[in-house]
């Protein structure tokens, strides 16, 4: 199981946005990326991973983030999907605060699945 969090982005997240929600989240962390799958991976200094987070995906279809999340947002809007490992308060807490930053920079809501 995961914790999941979406930004739900009002302008599109460009990688040094990302970039930047994700040193707010977790200055210390090692930051992977897969561009094959569109995938970043925050590492603990440790090296266990904190947060995988997917690059933005845009949401054009009315009632689509409704239907997905419950959650009311008028379309456009660009969709960044963050999965934290259960069980983990730190983890969790850094995919909260990267949304938080996220959505503070490009404008628009979060959700998390707790």
């Amino acid at each position: 199981m995961t914790f999941d969090v979406v930004g739900l982005c009002h302008r599109e997240p460009d990688a040094g946005t990302l970039v930047s929600a994700i040193r707010t989240a977790s200055p210390l962390s090692e930051v992977d990326s897969d561009e094959d799958r569109l995938l970043f991976l925050l590492r603990h200094p440790e090296g266990r991973v904190l947060l995988a987070i997917e690059s933005g995906r845009l949401v054009r279809v009315p009632g689509e983030v409704r239907r997905l999340l419950g959650v009311e947002v008028p379309p456009p809007v660009w969709w960044v999907e963050g999965r934290a490992p259960d069980g983990d308060a730190e983890a969790e807490s850094v995919a909260r605060e990267f949304t938080a930053a996220l959505v503070a920079a490009t404008g628009g809501t979060t959700w998390a699945s707790r």
